[in-house]
C-alpha cells in the first residue's frame, strides 16, 4: 500500500501565516481599545483603581482566549501558553472584581507556568 502525504504549498502556508498575522493584529487593536476604554472610565469615575485592573485583566484574558477559539475554527495551530494566559487573566479579573488585591497576579501566574510545565513533561 502507498503511503500518501499531504504537503501544503508555499502558497497556502502563506496565507495561513498571513491569517494567523491578521488575527495577532485584531488582538493586539483590541487590547489597546481595552486599556484606553478603562482608562477613560476612570478618568470619568465610572469605575475605581480595583475595577479598571479587574476590567483589564478579564478583558485582555477574554481576548486570548478568543484568538485561540478562533485559531481553532479555522484550523491554525493554537498557543498554550496564550490559552494559559487568557483563563489566568479571566480567573484574575473575576477574583479582583469580587474582592480586590486578594490574590497576586505574579503569584498566579508562576502557578500556571509551573502547572503548564508539569503537564508538558507528564505527557512526553
Amino acid at each position: 500500500m502507498a503511503k500518501v502525504e499531504v504537503v501544503m504549498d508555499e502558497r497556502a502556508l502563506l496565507a495561513r501565516a498571513m491569517l494567523n498575522l491578521r488575527l495577532i493584529k485584531l488582538s493586539w487593536a483590541l487590547f489597546f481599545i481595552l486599556i484606553g476604554a478603562s482608562w477613560i472610565l476612570e478618568s470619568l469615575e465610572k469605575i475605581n483603581g480595583d475595577q479598571m485592573w479587574a476590567l483589564i485583566y478579564a478583558g485582555s484574558g477574554g481576548i486570548l482566549l478568543l484568538l485561540n477559539l478562533l485559531r481553532i475554527i479555522l484550523k491554525l495551530n493554537i498557543s498554550r501558553f496564550t490559552t494559559g494566559l487568557g483563563f489566568l487573566g479571566v480567573l484574575m479579573g473575576v477574583v479582583n472584581y469580587n474582592s480586590p488585591n486578594s490574590i497576586s497576579i505574579w503569584a498566579a501566574a508562576v502557578l500556571i507556568i509551573g502547572f503548564s510545565m508539569l503537564l508538558g513533561a507528564l505527557k512526553r
